[in-house]
Parts: C-alpha cells; structure tokens; sequence
C-alpha cells in the first residue's frame, strides 16, 4: 500500500517543499497556500524525499470532516502524535506616535530554521462528567525559537506546551465544534549550565563580572545596577492556549483545526523584562484507545 501512494506523496512533496523553505525563512504572515499533506502521504516519503524540502517541520493534515469521534465511559483514551505547527509569531509592543502609544501585537521575522514544530506529544484524554480533558505528558513539546521586531531586536523564546491541561465541553465524543482551552509551563530558554559573555552562570562559571571589578568595589552601587546580570535565575512562566478542531475522520481517530497561544518570551535568566509572545497555527492529533 505504501509503495502505491509514494509517487503521488512524493508528486504533493515536490509541490510543497518551496512554500515550506520559503515560510520556514520568511515568517511574517499567512504562508503560499501548499497541497494538503495527509499522515499516510507523510508516512509513504523517503529519507531523501523529506531531506532539505522543510516537510519534517509539517504537521499532517485531516483530508475530511465528517461525523464525530465517540468516546466510551468505559475505555481509556490517549491523544498521541499532536502535532503543533505555528503560521505566525507576533509580539506586544508599544505602538503609534509619542504620547499616544497603545500596546498591540506586531508581526514579526522568523529566525529560526525550520525546527520550531511541536510533534510527537502525547498524554491522557478523560471525561469528568460533561467535560474532555486531555493532559499531556511527553513528547518533542518545546522548541527554541527566536523572531526579530520591525525595529531590528532579536527576541528568543521556548515554544511549548510542557504540563498542558486543556478542557473542552462535551464529554462524550469529539466533533468540529469542540475547543480545547487550557494552561501549560514555559521553562526558561537557558538553563544553569550556560554562561553568559562574561563566564557568568546559575550553577557554573564566575560569580561577578570580571571585567568590571571597578564597578563591582564598593560592593553596593556598583552591584546594584549588575544584580541582575550577575544573579541567574531558572523562571518558569505560564502559557494559555487554545485549540479549536475543525476536521476530524471518525474511522482513524484523526482530528485537526487550528490553535492560539500566548505565552512570555525569553528573561535571559532573569536579566531582562520578557514580552508577550502570541503564536498562530494548525494542529494534528489522533485518538487511541489506552
């Protein structure tokens, strides 16, 4: 069956794979429309075919919408491959002339490669009464991604839905009109083993500026306005996120649709005031029995 549907999989990957690159490089709004790649064609490709076209950075598409998926009181359910593609990054910032600025989210350049895809998570999908809920537990969940403002200035941060417990109404099945809607961890972008140009680190390295020792003397003005540059912290901030299905194929469990997520971006450990990150994108899943 596998070999039957290469050819036309590696036919939609050759359609594709220059929008993807060219997204992947460009990320400032919706991307070129691209053919639909569905789980099976995904699956079908080669090593060769995927290699350098941007389609591992692909979330797998539901090519239907039909019925809804039941889920038994009495079984166990997992949601596995989810997969989270963001279309755009977009970042809050002061804007409008001096004296009537207002905060409003920007689009922003992308500047990462094409490996700021979530895929592979999985965790428990229950009901509680009238309620889904569906927590997730592991998987590639985060991704280390950086944009650049329209001013210039590079913002990194974690892409990620690390400890997601998300709800939705209606406990029983899961159609086109669900939405899931919940909270998950954004750890910092650094961990304590990193070091910082001047060898300082949270668990490692100097402990003060070494090349600043003037400014560091007297012990209190001097360390003041260094405290926190010198002072690593491992912050962990909170995300929201909301996943709408839009499509689902009630014969393989799969469900797709569309997802927002707000979370904060990168403290350099806590040297830095973060910025609100919003990122818009699609979603794959699909529902197994445990």
């Amino acid at each position: 069956m596998a070999a039957t549907r290469a050819p036309d999989a590696a036919a939609r990957a050759a359609a594709v794979a220059a929008a993807a690159v060219f997204a992947a490089a460009a990320l400032v709004g919706p991307p070129p429309p691209a053919a639909a790649l569905t789980s099976a064609d995904i699956r079908s490709l080669t090593y060769e075919q995927v290699k350098g076209t941007g389609l591992a950075n692909r979330c797998p598409e539901v090519d239907v919408s039909k019925g809804s998926i039941p889920l038994s009181p009495n079984k166990s359910y997992k949601l596995v491959d989810l997969c989270l593609e963001p279309k755009t990054f977009q970042v809050e910032e002061e804007v409008g002339k001096k004296g009537e600025s207002r905060k409003a989210f920007v689009d922003t350049k992308l500047m990462t490669r094409a490996t700021y895809t979530l895929s592979g998570v999985e965790g428990i999908l229950r009901s509680e009464g009238d309620t889904l809920v569906f927590e997730e537990k592991e998987g590639i969940d985060y991704a280390a991604t950086t944009v650049q403002l329209p001013g210039g200035e590079r913002l990194p941060f974690l892409f990620t839905i690390k400890q997601l417990v998300a709800k939705a109404a209606g406990g029983g099945s899961i159609s086109t009109a669900t939405e899931f809607g919940g909270s998950y961890r954004v750890p910092s972008y650094r961990t304590g083993g990193f070091l910082d140009p001047k060898g300082r680190g949270m668990v490692t390295g100097y402990d003060m500026a070494v090349g600043l020792p003037a400014m560091e003397a007297d012990g209190r003005e001097g360390q003041s306005k260094l405290f926190k540059e010198t002072n690593k912290v491992f912050e962990v901030t909170d995300g929201e996120i909301e996943m709408a299905v839009n499509k689902l194929d009630a014969s393989t469990g799969e469900l797709g649709g569309v997802f927002v997520a707000e979370q904060l971006s990168d403290t350099d450990m806590g040297a830095k005031a973060p910025k609100k990150v919003l990122v818009k994108g699609v979603f794959y899943g699909r529902v197994a029995e445990q």
